[in-house]
């Protein structure tokens, strides 16, 4: 865009609970959409489950794909069964394991043993994350056993079933609407302040599997370059906390700058945005109301205005429901107000 400051297409939303952050980023979703633009809304609380009904005029283009453990579901979320390339699968499997078991990269011992295993799963015929468990059997050794029995512990979940699969898995996720929107039901996401170590199995297999379709939305990136396409990560926070997280929302926000798609961030705190390389390839920054002055100092300092500065604290302070700062591609900062215009569409 011509004298703009950024060209980056990724953006930010951040706000506390009922400050109009959710509906403004449902709204911009929206009208990218009827502009031709193709979408994918990662929706951990499910809060879109009825668009179809409350947005008729588009809901032949609307795809919602609510995943629940029942048998027909089993392994759907399987790495090697979601991604297309074999080697984009071992890369996620590695992930998802070591993030399940704590196992480090830097884990002399264990890490090779499991890396192994995911490799010779890579090249085998049928490839899944139970199969993975077999190889560590065969390897026999005392810690390919307790790998081995770590993973499957797992799978004595209902829930995870979705993550583990055999490798016959005969449907999969399709994305080939306009507005596709990727739900999990019975999802239990862990406190914004619960730390990593004391996360709860449950909370551990709901962020793996959030990881997983945020991972799978870099296929849907790769697409049409001429389709703008965006990718809404919803409660972002969950795997932006965790180093795969990270790392994975790096590649997204890389990867939509090079294939023209828009990778957004909603979540409730800039500290989950703070990591330098993400933050300076943000080119669109959306702040609603807070009243917690902490925060709204690190809101300010994140939109480049002075933090300490009294009436800039006030303008955070007291924003209207659906008002919010917002920081453009030309570098400007202001307050700007989100309205439906349609009644509707607030009802939506």
């Amino acid at each position: 865009v011509k004298g703009s400051v950024t060209n980056a297409l990724a953006s930010a939303f951040v706000g506390s609970l009922g400050g109009g952050k959710s509906f403004a980023n449902n709204l911009i979703v929206y009208y990218a959409v009827l502009y031709g633009a193709q979408a994918v809304i990662v929706d951990p609380k499910a809060e879109r489950g009825r668009w179809k009904e409350t947005l008729p005029e588009i809901s032949h283009e609307i795809n919602i794909v609510t995943l629940t453990s029942d048998e027909k579901n089993k392994g759907l979320l399987d790495p090697y069964v979601i991604m297309k390339n074999p080697k984009d699968s071992e890369s996620l499997a590695i992930d998802i394991l070591t993030f399940l078991t704590g196992i480090s990269s830097r884990d002399g011992e264990r890490f090779p043993i499991l890396r192994k295993a995911i490799r010779a799963v890579t090249n085998s015929e049928v490839r899944g994350l139970m199969k993975v468990i077999e190889e560590l059997r065969v390897e026999n050794t005392p810690l390919s056993t307790s790998i081995a029995d770590h993973i499957e512990s797992f799978t004595d979940y209902d829930f995870a079933h979705l993550l583990f699969s055999n490798g016959y898995v005969e449907q999969s996720i399709s994305l080939e609407k306009q507005l596709n929107i990727i739900q999990v039901a019975d999802l239990v996401l862990p406190d914004k302040e619960t730390s990593f170590e004391e996360y709860t199995t449950m909370e551990l297999l709901s962020v793996a599997m959030l990881i997983v379709i945020s991972t799978f939305a870099l296929d849907f990136i790769h697409t049409d370059r001429s389709i703008f396409k965006i990718v809404d990560l919803d409660e972002a926070w969950s795997f932006l906390q965790v180093a795969q997280g990270k790392t994975l929302s790096m590649k997204l926000v890389r990867a939509g700058r090079a294939m023209n798609a828009g990778v957004y961030f909603v979540t409730q705190n800039t500290d989950d945005l703070l990591d330098e390389k993400l933050k300076n390839n943000l080119g669109l920054k959306f702040a609603f109301r807070s009243t917690d002055l902490n925060e709204i100092k690190k809101t300010l300092a994140f939109f480049g205005v002075d933090p300490e500065d009294e009436n800039n604290q006030k303008r955070l302070r007291d924003l209207e429901n659906g008002q919010c700062l917002i920081s453009d591609l030309y570098g400007r900062v202001g307050v700007i107000q989100f309205h439906p215009v349609f009644e509707e569409l607030l009802h939506a």
